[in-house]
């Protein structure tokens, strides 16, 4: 058995996932890792995330009136009961927007299939958004009506945590792969194209480790484009192309991520945490927070902890 994408799920995807569960943590949200099964379940309203991708399936299902996903090249707005399938090594963030959005997240790995997993990795999702129809009949077989009964079990069972439960997990989380492969639309990628993914999701690991590495100093596109051998004009495109948002939204995302981090685990100052995640002046540090979080640092500490 090969799983594709193992290979890149490294150190600064773990920080993008731990900061993102620490976050939905303090908002008071639940977040589960069963222990027997390779699944994570929790809520969360965090209204901006930057790109990141892993090995893990991911399933959003939104509880809020609406949510903007960014996933791949293209930006999903979903509403109330919509849900949204993300695959492995798929490029997705959430996007800033005026209200919070509450919604469920599943994440599971495919080891938990065995050798079944070859039968669901490496597969492009044609369609991964299930939107909730409420016109539908009854009598008639829904696709989201299967999804979404799915993810509420397994919501409501791994928040009871009754006897027996871990049984019931591991039987949906089979539903939810089987609904995966005969109901979504997808198709399996030759050897070709899962080469240009996996060099695509390369390139995007030495720029995410140039910017790990580089946060304190002064990063310029001319030397982020140096360092993995394109042109400033090729990789600009390359970039937009492949996480949907430019460079320096992405910079801009990251350092907030570190900032929100450190405003929730931290007593820093607020210019030691501006210094920290890589800005250079606290008016740069709450111009561009407010702009990504929606409010100031000071507002996201004080509204952690209330």
């Amino acid at each position: 058995m090969e799983l594709y994408y193992i290979m890149f799920y490294n150190r600064l995807k773990t920080i993008y996932f731990q900061e993102w569960l620490m976050e939905a943590h303090h908002q008071k949200s639940i977040n589960i890792n069963t222990g027997h099964f390779p699944v994570n379940v929790f809520n969360t309203d965090v209204q901006v995330f930057p790109p990141h991708w892993h090995e893990r399936i991911e399933i959003v299902y939104v509880l809020g009136d609406e949510l903007k996903i960014g996933l791949n090249n293209c930006v999903y707005t979903l509403h109330k009961r919509d849900i949204l399938i993300v695959g492995m090594g798929e490029v997705h963030y959430f996007l800033m927007q005026p209200q919070k959005c509450d919604r469920i997240i599943v994440h599971f790995e495919l080891s938990l299939f065995g050798s079944l997993a070859n039968s669901i990795s490496g597969r492009r999702l044609l369609n991964p958004l299930i939107p909730f129809c409420p016109e539908n009949a009854p009598e008639v077989f829904s696709l989201h009506e299967y999804f979404e009964r799915i993810i509420l079990d397994i919501h409501l069972e791994i928040h009871r945590r009754e006897k027996g439960f871990e049984f019931f997990l591991g039987g949906r989380l089979y539903d939810l792969a089987a609904g995966i492969i005969r109901y979504i639309p997808n198709e399996k990628l030759c050897p070709a194209e899962m080469n240009k993914q996996m060099k695509k999701l390369q390139l995007l690991e030495q720029v995410a480790d140039y910017v790990d590495r580089n946060l304190y100093g002064e990063i310029t596109l001319e030397e982020v484009s140096k360092y993995v051998n394109f042109s400033m004009y090729h990789f600009t495109r390359f970039f937009k192309d492949t996480t949907g948002m430019t460079f320096w939204q992405y910079l801009n995302n990251y350092k907030v991520s570190k900032a929100a981090n450190y405003l929730i685990n931290t007593s820093d100052t607020i210019s030691e945490i501006a210094f920290n995640s890589g800005f250079n002046s606290i008016k740069t540090f709450n111009r561009v927070f407010k702009q990504i979080k929606g409010c100031s640092p000071s507002e996201f500490k004080k509204a952690i902890f209330e």
